[in-house]
């Protein structure tokens, strides 16, 4: 006669089994989705402070001038990126949906493009895709101000005091972005 356990395991086996033909799949692309859904969503705890950002004047695509100190009292989103980079222009459509919700609530996207071709590259870029956010373009600020680094595209999320509290490189979801800026903009201004 055969031990009762051994019975219950062996069923238990045969079930497991039959459900891991059945569902295998979708288990591992379960597992699979959580691991890149962990990877994709970037850790978005806000310091209670940060380095200064560094301040800087380039021409726009337009041909004014954008100084970053002069948006002191706003959230400053400054987005490092190229035209030839695929996150770089996968994150964009977010960031323009981003730029048209909170520009009213002191929110500022600026792009600092990367580009060889510098202002030229933009201009063509943007002829294809709708920016509604200032561009300019320096290969030498973006490294002597903000790093050296072939990583793009990098996000440098800058409160309201200019100082940088929160840096991320590779793609950047609104999804994340957006609870930061909500944080950001609850906080007080500059002093005086």
């Amino acid at each position: 006669m055969p031990d009762s356990a051994n019975v219950d395991d062996r069923s238990f086996a045969r079930s497991l089994g039959r459900l891991l033909r059945r569902y295998g799949l979708w288990a591992a692309l379960l597992i699979g989705g959580v691991f890149l859904w962990n990877d994709l969503r970037p850790d978005t705890d806000l310091p209670e402070s940060g380095p200064s950002a560094p301040d800087f004047t380039l021409t726009r695509l337009n041909g004014e001038s954008f100084q970053l100190s002069e948006h002191r009292g706003e959230v400053v989103v400054l987005n490092v990126w190229a035209t030839w980079c695929a996150p770089c222009r996968d994150e964009i459509p977010g960031f323009v949906e981003l730029q048209r919700e909170y520009r009213s609530r002191g929110v500022q996207f600026v792009g600092l493009s990367v580009d060889e071709g510098g202002r030229a590259a933009v201009r063509r870029f943007a002829q294809e895709q709708p920016l509604n956010y200032p561009q300019v373009a320096s290969q030498t600020v973006a490294s002597r101000k903000y790093g050296q680094t072939t990583a793009i595209p990098r996000t440098f999320v800058i409160d309201k005091r200019g100082r940088i509290r929160y840096t991320h490189s590779g793609l950047f979801l609104p999804g994340r972005l957006e609870p930061m800026l909500e944080t950001l903009i609850a906080e007080p201004g500059p002093m005086g």
